[in-house]
């Protein structure tokens, strides 16, 4: 069976015996992408730019509670375990198959010279030939800027022929660095995935080259969501509700990209889940340091926002899996309950012990899990913390779970992002009845049709 007709169901809550159920204090510094093998690569027949100017912690619930939800969870997994096995290797395939795609030398684009996007210039693009579209000319004018570091400057732009808005990520190409973005972005096709419209390259005076990605434009993030509830008062959380939806819909653009592609994200944050404020659809970005990730091939440890970055990787580990993207996702959904950071350090040491003040001090096992090539360091002694005491408010006992489930620090015991999607606590998205606060009808969550590569 198809690896997507597997994933439909699980998000949505349906099962059946043959469907799997598995699976801003950081500066994108050049070093994210270096020590990791690859080639600079420049896909076919990009557009020509003409410019007019130029398990440690248990749920603190009833135990009875716990134990009704382990059951439920243990057998789904038991029911559907057969199915586990064949959907990786089907994932493990077209994993193979994107990287193959990803690190072939493809036929050199066309570069003409400019000044590239400025504000309140009028930048002209010719796109087309692909899938056989017919070539058609498409002028930009950028606005302002939306998002600035040391991977490059995202600009908030309008299309002068049609006033559609779009998001323009300006991108230096370092040919000393590998670049993925692109090749990765290319094959995503998802609801809850930033849209690449198309892409073009500028070469200025200074023979730097540019790569140019236009996506839609999605005015707000989680980040400025979290921090509009908690500047209007201490007390003010953010409603449950949304909660559900946002990290649903993240795991289950998780179970996309992980499951369809192989890919990890490595950077899940606030500031990279873009949210539509009217309909609560949130659009997971900024795939700059996304990977698709090889047992085979060392990876990068100094990897992912720091309140966000799994312990594994504070121990070093390069051999690590996308369980880490999980960790982030965790992290976050502390903080949507919270409001603010869960593991807030203010450097390596400091995150790890962080996180040991809320799940104590990881065994020995824990740590050959997260790193085996680790030293016996000795550690402060952290007994675990309830979660019950974490929260501030009524948490249901599904949401603390739900959090434990996916905050473990052995990797392989992390819960998969399908599993965080049949998991109970969003139970009441699956119900037709649910509407978003305002009376409004709730975001798409069930519709799989573009879920395939």
């Amino acid at each position: 069976m198809h690896v997507v007709r597997r994933l439909k169901s699980i998000a949505s809550g349906r099962s059946s015996s043959s469907i799997s159920i598995g699976d801003s204090n950081y500066k994108k510094n050049k070093v994210d992408q270096g020590g990791e093998s690859g080639d600079e690569e420049f896909p076919k027949k990009s557009p020509i730019i003409k410019t007019h100017h130029q398990q440690r912690v248990m749920p603190s619930t009833s135990q009875s509670d716990a134990h009704d939800t382990d059951k439920k969870i243990n057998m789904i997994v038991r029911n559907q375990n057969d199915g586990v096995e064949q959907l990786y290797k089907e994932a493990h395939e077209m994993n193979k198959k994107l990287d193959n795609i990803s690190n072939k030398k493809t036929k050199k684009s066309t570069i003409v010279y400019g000044n590239g996007i400025e504000i309140g210039q009028i930048l002209s693009i010719t796109i087309g030939d692909q899938n056989r579209q017919p070539y058609q000319k498409i002028s930009y004018m950028a606005e302002r800027i939306v998002g600035k570091g040391s991977f490059g400057v995202v600009f908030q732009a309008k299309c002068v022929e049609n006033g559609e808005k779009v998001a323009i990520k300006n991108v230096l190409q370092d040919k000393k660095f590998k670049n993925r973005e692109l090749q990765i972005m290319q094959y995503f096709d998802h609801p809850n995935v930033v849209q690449l419209k198309h892409h073009f390259f500028v070469r200025k005076d200074d023979n730097q080259l540019y790569l140019n990605l236009v996506m839609e434009y999605v005015p707000h993030s989680l980040y400025s969501l979290i921090k509009n509830h908690g500047s209007k008062t201490p007390q003010m959380f953010m409603p449950l509700i949304y909660v559900k939806l946002y990290i649903y819909q993240i795991c289950r653009a998780l179970a996309y990209i992980h499951g369809v592609f192989g890919v990890c994200h490595r950077d899940i944050k606030p500031e990279n889940i873009l949210v539509d404020p009217q309909t609560h659809q949130i659009k997971l970005c900024d795939f700059g340091s996304a990977k698709i990730l090889v047992s085979s091939e060392p990876n990068i440890s100094y990897i992912c926002s720091r309140h966000y970055r799994a312990p594994e990787l504070c121990f070093g580990a390069t051999d690590y899996i996308n369980a880490i993207d999980m960790w982030s996702v965790g992290c976050v959904f502390g903080e949507l309950l919270t409001g603010k950071a869960l593991f807030p350090g203010e450097n390596g040491v400091e995150q790890l012990t962080e996180i040991m003040k809320i799940l104590g001090t990881p065994t020995r096992e824990e740590i050959k899990c997260m790193n085996p090539n680790h030293g016996n360091f000795k550690f402060t002694q952290f007994k675990p913390h309830p979660w019950h005491k974490i929260f501030r408010r009524n948490v249901p006992p599904e949401a603390v779970d739900l959090i434990s489930r996916i905050l473990q620090y052995s990797p392989k015991f992390r819960c998969t992002p399908l599993e965080a999607c049949a998991h109970p606590f969003f139970n009441e998205l699956r119900d037709p009845k649910t509407t978003l606060p305002d009376g409004a009808p709730l975001p798409p969550l069930f519709d799989f049709k573009t879920d395939g590569p």
